[in-house]
């Protein structure tokens, strides 16, 4: 079960590369997760034998988190692990010069845009044909947002 946040570095990429291709049909690319090491901030979430579970990046812009890429291990899905992850970065970022958490999230994805609900987010708007489905096809993304001083 997760623990703790541990930031994320080079060392890190080719595990988070392994669980990004099982993850996603389009994951990201090795270099677009060097930038974000580069640009953001970005956690593993450890278990408390300091186990990967899966990551997190997060782009800051003045106040705000951009939460780019929440991503969970398999194996370690549907055991809360986002949840707690998603309090661990809440509880973190409180009172600091951030105020608000925001992100996209695919149309089609019902689990997570549940899970974002139960922890606050609201939807925002929409961006349309924002996600490639497939060769062809693409997928508008929810936009949701999370206030932190409130």
């Amino acid at each position: 079960m997760f623990s703790h946040l541990k930031p994320l570095d080079e060392s890190d990429l080719d595990w988070v590369m392994q669980i990004e291709h099982q993850n996603y049909t389009h994951p990201w690319t090795r270099g677009g997760f060097e930038r974000a090491l580069h640009q953001g901030l970005n956690y593993l979430l450890m278990d408390a034998s300091d186990a990967a579970l899966g990551y997190c990046c997060l782009l800051p812009v003045l106040d705000e988190l951009h939460l780019l890429n929440l991503s969970i291990a398999a194996n370690c899905q549907n055991q809360g692990v986002a949840k707690l992850a998603l309090q661990a970065i809440f509880s973190r970022f409180e009172n600091t010069e951030y105020t608000v958490v925001l992100l996209e999230v695919r149309r089609s994805n019902k689990i997570a845009r549940n899970l974002y609900k139960t922890m606050g987010f609201v939807q925002d708007g929409v961006r349309k044909n924002y996600y490639q489905c497939d060769i062809d096809g693409r997928e508008d993304a929810i936009l949701m947002s999370k206030r932190l001083d409130s």
